[in-house]
């Protein structure tokens, strides 16, 4: 009796973008495109050492309109995000004689957030890879793993993978060792992978791998490890590979994918390899079913991401003590007197109450934390522009002396370009900044640091 199987019974679960510098070749754009003309129910990213296409990716999977417009022909798809992160010893170990293997004691291991937890840990997991444990790659040990592992689901990698690379080397034992670590640390979560691209040293560990999942009870899933698109993506794919290492084509000790298979293959595709062992197939289904991708969207978009701050005791909320400021303010600079100046106040403070009431938007929590950051930089003598950004239309901002110089009711500066509503719904905000002298331009992000109780503020930076 033959299986029917079809790309809605089957998902990619390690797949690299653009974003795997010098080695993804795929746009994220056309990676999900693809995958979701081809009918495939979830996707995965997971590029080598970071979590920089994350939101494109989620993007892209969850539209249903192009950016004209137009509705798009095919229907959304699971994003599940991931990362392949390098794993060591110790990530204090930054030399050959700690690290004698070099980036060769660096191996990969699959991560995928299964929840806002996970989304959470693995995005400190990849900070602290970058900035505490890097040594040739990004890196993370079993220690920093086991502290945040919460809410993440875990598969073995490639032949890079600890697991796999024991395996290869005839060493069941301690495969099957690090296997029992990882199932420890992750529970149900962890997965073992394989995959086949025609290479022998693959095909060699398939039947360990099988037999080190029947034996500690740990579900196998099959991969593709996609690193291009299309099957004749092929050679642009070498082409990369030799930029990436500095080597020629013609180079025959050159890095190499030997054989033209790491493309998005369809379900079918992947059964004519695995239809020994069906159920490596079907496994990944448990994989995306346990993602729950909207309370991952929802928790990313929905709302504001901000520092908490700590509200007076006489004050019920944040938005009673910055309408406090905000009036206090309005006397000092007279403005109370100012009908124009009054009515302006209201309708700011109004509108603020129905971003939070209608759509969680917590403006008073925002211009609190502005207001703090602003009064701190004066306090220490840190010079400040007079703000700038659609923010400057504020009244409240001024009352509260976060901005300073032209009145913006008697320049007609409009409030709404910075909190736009239509029907009293909520339906955009700009952005609001300052500026401060070069030489002491770090000093801000210092203060909010100090501020913000260990909630990691940083700059904001792009590829």
């Amino acid at each position: 009796m033959s299986i029917q199987i079809n790309n809605s019974n089957f998902v990619h679960c390690h797949v690299h973008s653009e974003y795997s510098n010098f080695d993804g070749l795929i746009p994220i754009k056309k990676l999900v495109n693809k995958a979701r003309f081809m009918g495939f129910p979830a996707l995965a990213i997971t590029d080598h050492g970071t979590i920089g296409g994350w939101i494109k990716f989620i993007q892209a999977c969850t539209a249903t309109v192009d950016k004209d417009g137009k509705e798009l022909p095919y229907l959304p798809i699971k994003p599940i995000l991931g990362i392949e992160c390098y794993l060591c010893k110790n990530m204090s170990y930054k030399s050959k004689a700690l690290q004698p293997e070099g980036r060769k004691g660096n191996s990969h291991l699959i991560l995928l957030a299964k929840n806002w937890d996970g989304y959470k840990n693995i995005c400190f997991l990849s900070q602290a890879s970058w900035v505490d444990g890097f040594y040739s790659h990004p890196r993370i040990d079993f220690e920093m793993l086991n502290k945040h592992s919460s809410g993440v689901i875990a598969s073995s990698a490639c032949l890079g993978g600890i697991i796999n690379a024991n395996l290869l080397r005839d060493r069941y034992e301690q495969a099957k060792k690090a296997a029992i670590i990882l199932k420890d640390i992750f529970k149900e979560d962890f997965f073992l992978e394989v995959m086949f691209h025609g290479m022998e040293e693959q095909k060699l560990i398939i039947s360990d791998i099988l037999k080190l999942g029947k034996e500690l009870n740990i579900p196998v899933i099959a991969s593709n490890d996609v690193h291009f698109l299309e099957k004749e993506h092929a050679e642009s794919q070498e082409v990369l590979m030799c930029m990436s290492t500095n080597k020629c084509m013609k180079d025959s000790k050159r890095m190499r994918h030997s054989y033209p298979e790491y493309y998005l293959k369809s379900a079918k595709e992947m059964y004519s390899i695995f239809k020994f062992c069906p159920q490596v197939l079907y496994n990944t289904l448990s994989i995306a079913e346990r993602v729950q991708g909207k309370e991952i969207i929802n928790s990313l978009f929905g709302g504001m991401k901000i520092p908490r701050f700590v509200v007076p005791k006489e004050y019920k909320n944040p938005y009673d003590y910055l309408s406090f400021l905000a009036y206090e303010g309005l006397k000092k600079l007279g403005w109370d007197k100012s009908q124009k100046h009054v009515d302006a106040l209201k309708m700011e403070l109004g509108d603020i109450k129905v971003a939070y009431d209608n759509n969680g938007y917590d403006f008073s929590t925002y211009f609190l934390v502005v207001w703090d950051i602003i009064n701190h930089a004066k306090k220490v003598g840190i010079l400040t522009g007079p703000g700038r950004g659609s923010g400057y239309g504020s009244v409240i901002l001024r009352c509260i002396g976060a901005t300073y110089g032209p009145d913006p009711i008697k320049y007609g500066l409009i409030w709404e370009r910075f909190l736009g509503f239509e029907k009293k719904r909520f339906i955009a905000a700009k952005d609001f900044g300052f500026d401060s002298i070069d030489k002491q331009k770090d000093l801000p992000l210092k203060a909010i640091e100090e501020r913000s109780r260990n909630e990691d503020p940083g700059g904001v930076d792009r590829y």
